[in-house]
């Protein structure tokens, strides 16, 4: 959710079962659970996939001196947090614009941020925003600090696409807001961003191979619909035009969640909602209702458990643990409780972003993955919200440790093998860093 507008390896390991002769009785002595456990056993084997969330650049301005739709979508953007009236005056006000002397296009914007203190900066090149930084004029005068850079997102995607072409991994998993909006088109034809997305991403995907499809699977990019995917898209013509396997899987404008299992292994994705800036990461997805959606997932986790399942991946947008910039799901309506009951019979890991950083929880033996950092502007770098106020006893960060986030842009590969603990590497780029590129287990 962007800040300008309060939005802020891995290898098979095949486990087989010997069908000896006594396997029949042992199913007529312990009925049908048994079997399902042991036929879920002996055809799970070893997967790598890919996560990562948020990644969605900003806004795409291919505007010419003299263009006046361009004052129109700053105060479509800035409307969602203030009326349209004063939305007007803000961008008539405050909003300066730089277009080239020679070509005519846009080139730089220099606008209010979140406190009346703090300038952003935004470069822009061929209609995209290429880096964004904020300026606080009072307390820090000159000091500018970059938040986004478009290079960041498109490393993120590059990356994921070269790991499963080598077979690194084997599909995609977004956590979702991989869009800005739709109010600039909402099909991968007209939309700007739907288009970046197909062609960057999942044009560049190899067809889904026999093992997928035997799983139903019609597709390697899976999403946990976030807040920006129905933002001037309500009825999510654009996911549904770029992913359209996904109707499939049950999903449909009035239906955003669906799961899947793969080689034994369940993928529930949820979603959180639409955003509103009261709360902004409140849980208020309405198709279905929350209490809706936890009573679905109840009976997909019971399921999952009656067949033998013995890992779930669980991913929906906003975050159940969160130190910085919005904060995590508020109570009551943070499902935490309701998902660790099953950690006791599965291992259970949570996906979500949001909160554009990078946070990792280990809680009631639940994992929880905050993966922000797939390409959006990092607002929780900036001052005062690099954290917020939590409880003493809040469950620690174990990924920046109690130190402030910095600017990094990445993804999660994570390695799936039976009867074993899953693993997590996290790729990184960080750009002003003497060393850009890294690794890091994670979870160890």
């Amino acid at each position: 959710m962007s800040s300008l507008s309060h939005h802020p390896d891995r290898r098979t390991i095949v486990t087989a079962l010997a069908a000896a002769p006594l396997l029949p009785s042992l199913f007529g002595l312990f009925g049908p659970t048994a079997r399902a456990q042991t036929q879920m056993t002996s055809a799970t084997k070893g997967f790598p996939f890919a996560v990562y969330g948020d990644s969605r650049p900003m806004m795409y301005l291919p505007s010419k001196e003299g263009n006046p739709d361009l004052n129109q979508l700053f105060v479509e953007m800035f409307g969602l947090v203030m009326p349209e009236k004063i939305a007007e005056e803000v961008v008539k006000r405050d909003m300066k614009v730089t277009f080239d002397p020679v070509t005519h296009e846009l080139i730089q914007i220099v606008m209010p941020f979140e406190s009346k203190s703090e300038v952003m900066t935004l470069t822009v090149d061929e209609g995209w925003i290429t880096e964004a930084s904020v300026e606080d004029v009072k307390l820090l005068p000159g000091v500018h600090r970059t938040m986004f850079r478009l290079q960041g997102g498109d490393w993120v995607a590059r990356e994921i696409v070269k790991d499963v072409q080598s077979s690194r991994a084997e599909f995609v998993v977004s956590i979702g807001d991989v869009v800005w909006w739709g109010n600039q088109g909402l099909t991968v034809t007209d939309s700007p961003y739907w288009k970046r997305v197909s062609d960057t991403m999942l044009k560049l995907l190899p067809p889904p191979d026999k093992t997928m499809l035997d799983a139903g699977l019609e597709g390697r990019w899976f999403i946990g619909i976030g807040n920006h995917e129905v933002w001037g898209d309500p009825k999510i013509e654009g996911v549904l035009s770029a992913v359209p396997y996904l109707r499939k899987l049950g999903v449909t404008p009035e239906n955003l969640i669906y799961k899947f299992d793969y080689q034994g292994v369940r993928f529930i994705f949820l979603w959180t909602g639409k955003y509103d800036y009261r709360s902004p990461s409140l849980w208020d997805g309405d198709r279905p209702k929350y209490a809706q959606q936890m009573k679905q997932m109840q009976d997909w986790l019971d399921d999952a458990k009656a067949k033998g399942i013995k890992k779930a991946f669980i991913i929906f947008h906003y975050p159940v643990f969160c130190r910085a910039g919005l904060g995590p799901i508020p109570d009551p309506d943070n499902p935490h409780k309701l998902i660790a009951s099953y950690a006791k019979d599965m291992e259970v890991v949570v996906f979500n972003g949001h909160v554009h950083t990078t946070e990792m929880y280990d809680v009631d033996d639940v994992k929880y993955l905050m993966l922000g950092g797939g390409g959006a502007e990092q607002d929780p770098i900036l001052p005062g919200r690099t954290s917020i106020k939590v409880p003493a006893d809040y469950p620690p960060d174990l990924y920046w440790k109690g130190q402030p986030p910095k600017e990094e842009y990445n993804y999660v590969l994570v390695d799936v093998q039976p009867d074993q603990k899953t693993k997590f590497t996290l790729n990184r780029f960080r750009p002003w860093s003497a060393e850009p590129f890294g690794t890091e287990a994670l979870f160890t």
